[in-house]
C-alpha cells in the first residue's frame, strides 16, 4: 500500500510517516518548499519527499498523478492558533486553497483521503455541555478555527456531490516530540532547558494557565488517523481526544517536577492570547466504537519525553 502524506514533515506528520512505515506501508510525502525536513531526519531512507506548495494550482494533481497513492492523509496547513491573528489572511489562504487543491485532485484520483480538522472549530461551549460530541455547531473563535471550519465545507461538498471518499477528523490538542514552537508544551519546555543551560534567568514567562485542554500524545493521534481511514464510512467526521481536561498550570507544574533547577513561573502580557476558550474537551466515542482506539501514552511519559527531546534540539 502506497501512502501520500501531506505536510510531511510537520509535527503530526513525522509521526503518522513512522507509523505507516511500521505498518508496512511505502510512504511518500509533500513539504513546502524550503520547509525544514529536520522532522525526518531519522526516517530519509526510507520514505520520499516531493517539494510540492499545495496551494499551486495544479500542484497537487501533479503530485498524485506521479505518486499514484492507496490512501492521502491531508496534514498540510498553517496550525498554530496564538499567530492566526496577526497572519489571518496567509492562515485561510493556505488552509482553504490547499484543500480545494487536493479535493480537486482527487477528483481525477478518488481515494480514501483523511482530512485532519481541528476541535477548535467548536468555540466557546459551557462546561454542562461538555466532552463536546461531533453534532456540535461550528462556531469558530480565532481566524485559525475559522479557516478549520472552512475547510469541513469544503470537504464536505466534495463528500456529498462529488462522491469523494473523504473523511474528517476534528483532532483535540496533542503533544509529544518534535512539536514546534508557538503551542505551549514545546514553548514551556524551550524555556525551561534554556534556563537549565544558563541562557536565560530562571524565570518561566507563561500566559494563561487557567485554560484546560484535552491532551492526546501525538503517537496516539496518529494512531487514531490511521484506523479512521481504514474504518470510516465516506463523508464521516469524527473527534480524537482522550476526553480528559488538563489545565495548562499542571502542564507546567509536570514540568517543573523534571527540571533541573528551581524556577520562577511569572505571567507575561505577550504570551497571552487575544482571545482563549477556558475549556475544550472532546468526546470520542464514535472514533472508539469504530475503531476501538484508546490513547496509550500516558502524559506524563509525554513531559519527559518532549523536555528530553528540546534538550536535544538546543
Amino acid at each position: 500500500m502506497k501512502v501520500l502524506i501531506t505536510g510531511i514533515a510537520g509535527f503530526a506528520g513525522s509521526h503518522l510517516a513512522e507509523l505507516a512505515l511500521r505498518e508496512g506501508a511505502d510512504v511518500v510525502g509533500t513539504v513546502l518548499p524550503g520547509a525544514s525536513t529536520e522532522n525526518l531526519a531519522h526516517l530519509e531512507k526510507k520514505l520520499a519527499t516531493l517539494a510540492c506548495d499545495l496551494t499551486e494550482a495544479g500542484a497537487a494533481a501533479a503530485v498524485l498523478r506521479t505518486t499514484r497513492p492507496d490512501r492521502v492523509f491531508h496534514l498540510a496547513g498553517a496550525s498554530v492558533v496564538g499567530t492566526s491573528w496577526a497572519l489571518r489572511a496567509d492562515v485561510l489562504r493556505t488552509n482553504l486553497e490547499a484543500t480545494y487543491q487536493l479535493c480537486e485532485a482527487l477528483r481525477q484520483h478518488p481515494v480514501p483521503c483523511l482530512v485532519v480538522s481541528s476541535a477548535e472549530i467548536y468555540g466557546h461551549v459551557p462546561e454542562s455541555e461538555q466532552p463536546i460530541r461531533e453534532s456540535r455547531p461550528a462556531a469558530p473563535l480565532s481566524p485559525y478555527a475559522l479557516s478549520k471550519a472552512s475547510q469541513e465545507l469544503y470537504v464536505g461538498y466534495y463528500a456529498r456531490c462529488e462522491a469523494l471518499p473523504l473523511v474528517v477528523v476534528r483532532a483535540f490538542n496533542h503533544v509529544g516530540p518534535r512539536q514546534g514552537l508557538g503551542f505551549v508544551w514545546s514553548d514551556v519546555a524551550r524555556q525551561i532547558v534554556e534556563i537549565e543551560r544558563g541562557r536565560i534567568p530562571p524565570i518561566l514567562e507563561v500566559g494563561t494557565t487557567s485554560t484546560r485542554r484535552d491532551f492526546t500524545d501525538v503517537r496516539d493521534m496518529v494512531r487514531a488517523y490511521w484506523l479512521l481511514l481504514a474504518k470510516a464510512q465516506p463523508g464521516s467526521t469524527y473527534n480524537a481526544g482522550s476526553g480528559r481536561a488538563m489545565a495548562i498550570r499542571e502542564v507546567i507544574d509536570g514540568f517543573l517536577e523534571q527540571a533541573a533547577c528551581p524556577i520562577e513561573v511569572r505571567r507575561v502580557s505577550p504570551r497571552v492570547r487575544p482571545l482563549d476558550i477556558p475549556l475544550l474537551v472532546g468526546d470520542a466515542t464514535e472514533l472508539r466504537t469504530l475503531t476501538g482506539w484508546l490513547p496509550g501514552i500516558s502524559l506524563r511519559q509525554s513531559l519527559a519525553d518532549v523536555l528530553d527531546d528540546w534538550r536535544h534540539r538546543v
